[in-house]
């Protein structure tokens, strides 16, 4: 039996998932406490050692990422984020293999995690929270881009429109009419900046959602500076997908 604690604040929230779990998991999964703050939580964690917990990102005397960097480097337990924070829904989920529900949480959705976590059990990654971290947070504007010289240039991430592949190489495309081209692989490229709005709309081109102005079923889409692209057929699904979850208009 899998032991696990739920740290929220609401408590419409906390009776809903705890019923939704009781009613799916009984033989397999057992809420052992409940705690609604930071401080409180890091207690509950540190007495009862679960498995497993339920994680609020917005609580009521702070943050579920400070209960988090308290277990930083002692963590044995997995998380799955419960928050009202929308933004960055399926991307958290495609990119940082995170456990990661929206409220109102819906009961399929949620058997749809549990399901997930119970077939491939580890335990908490402190690389991947820290990502996912600083994408929450929205920290880190800029990248340091390898010249092939050995030199590096410093680009403020929001002003790249796009990442091309250039052989082992990448161009990166940006808002002032200047292109840079790097020595690391898209592949490469695509890792770092993983935790910013940028995806892969084909094979060998990286796009930052941001600069989307149009985007039409036929898969061409259009940037801020007129650049017109086009989505493969094999990403086009989950392009759309994001586009919706970020709120752009689909024309």
């Amino acid at each position: 039996m899998i032991s696990a604690i739920i740290i929220e604040d609401e408590n419409a929230a906390y009776q809903h998932l705890k019923n939704i779990i009781e009613r799916n998991y009984s033989t397999q999964l057992t809420i052992v406490g409940h705690e609604t703050g930071v401080e409180k939580g890091i207690k509950l964690i540190n007495d009862l050692n679960p498995q497993l917990v339920f994680l609020d990102i917005q609580l009521m005397d702070g943050d579920g990422f400070e209960i988090l960097d308290h277990f930083s480097n002692s963590s044995t337990f997995e998380v799955i984020f419960t928050t009202g924070l929308k933004d960055y829904k399926e991307k958290a989920m495609d990119y940082f293999a995170f456990y990661y529900l929206n409220k109102p949480i819906q009961e399929d959705q949620l058997i749809g995690v549990v399901d997930k976590f119970l077939s491939k059990q580890s335990a908490f990654n402190s690389e991947k929270y820290l990502t996912f971290k600083h994408q929450m947070e929205n920290k880190n504007h800029k990248i340091s881009l390898p010249m092939k010289n050995g030199d590096f240039t410093i680009v403020d991430i929001d002003d790249i429109l796009y990442c091309e592949a250039d052989g082992s190489y990448t161009n990166f495309y940006t808002t002032d009419n200047k292109v840079y081209t790097t020595s690391n692989n898209l592949k490469k490229v695509e890792s770092i900046l993983m935790q910013a709005t940028f995806f892969r709309i084909h094979r060998s081109t990286l796009l930052n959602l941001k600069h989307i102005v149009q985007y039409n079923n036929t898969g061409e889409l259009v940037l801020s500076n007129k650049k017109k692209l086009l989505v493969s057929s094999r990403n086009k699904t989950n392009f759309l997908r994001i586009l919706k979850l970020m709120n752009y208009s689909i024309s």
